[in-house]
């Protein structure tokens, strides 16, 4: 799995909502140190946001934005829709935070990616397998994320939701700029073929991002399964950036 990608698996068991940890001491898993009680709450709340943010991923997925409600997301956590409440006063600022969440995933990933080093066509071809690779493994975030922004922008009306507005589109618009970057220095290179790269970017990654609607996991499906897809999906739009 890809270490870059958070580790908040839509779907996954949530612990149990009635627990607060307050006051308790829990213990560094790395330096052994224990954390001090204010840091255990906070972890905890955190961990409890997790859970409400991927519920809600697979909910929207799902059912679609119109059509859930918040009692959709808390039955997928076995909770009380209070519990959704306690972090967001609307479903809009719910679906704000799965998308930015998703942009910033693959994005931090991705970014990983480019920042390892190589000639270009290496470092595309990595940025390509990573991308595809979070589409394919946080397909509920990215799903929501795809279809969201264009809605979020004619939904959005408070101030606040328009501020969270522009953050999302320039989240977007960084991870676009990683890809630009690269395909210009290729260019330079003679790597890729002279194109207009912004309108390549645009075209491109819509095709990385096909497979969040049509894959869909099976029963005992392999990394290896996974790899293929990955391969097929890179080989092409690859392709259409290489130099002839």
């Amino acid at each position: 799995m890809m270490s870059a990608t958070p580790q908040h698996r839509p779907g996954a068991a949530p612990s149990d909502p009635s627990v607060e940890v307050v006051g308790t001491v829990v213990g560094d898993p790395v330096q052994g140190a224990p954390l001090d009680p204010a840091a255990a709450a906070e972890a905890a709340r955190a961990q409890a946001l997790e859970e409400v943010l991927a519920a809600a991923a697979v909910a929207f997925m799902e059912r679609g934005f119109a059509a859930t409600s918040i009692d959709d997301v808390a039955r997928g956590m076995g909770a009380t829709k209070g519990r959704v409440y306690h972090y967001y006063r609307s479903k809009l600022d719910l679906f704000a935070d799965v998308i930015r969440r998703s942009l910033e995933m693959i994005h931090e990933a991705v970014a990983q990616a480019e920042g390892a080093g190589g000639d270009p066509q290496a470092r595309m071809e990595r940025m390509m397998r990573v991308h595809v690779r979070s589409i394919l493994e946080d397909q509920p975030w990215h799903r929501c994320a795809l279809q969201g922004v264009e809605m979020f922008l004619r939904e959005s009306a408070a101030p606040e939701q328009r501020a969270a507005m522009a953050d999302l589109i320039h989240l977007r618009g960084a991870h676009e700029r990683l890809f630009l970057r690269v395909l210009e220095q290729g260019m330079e290179t003679g790597a890729f073929r002279r194109c207009d790269a912004a309108v390549t970017v645009r075209t491109l990654l819509p095709a990385l991002n096909g497979a969040v609607y049509w894959y869909r996991p099976r029963e005992g499906e392999t990394e290896a399964h996974l790899d293929r897809i990955i391969d097929e999906i890179v080989a092409f739009a690859l392709g259409g950036l290489e130099a002839r």
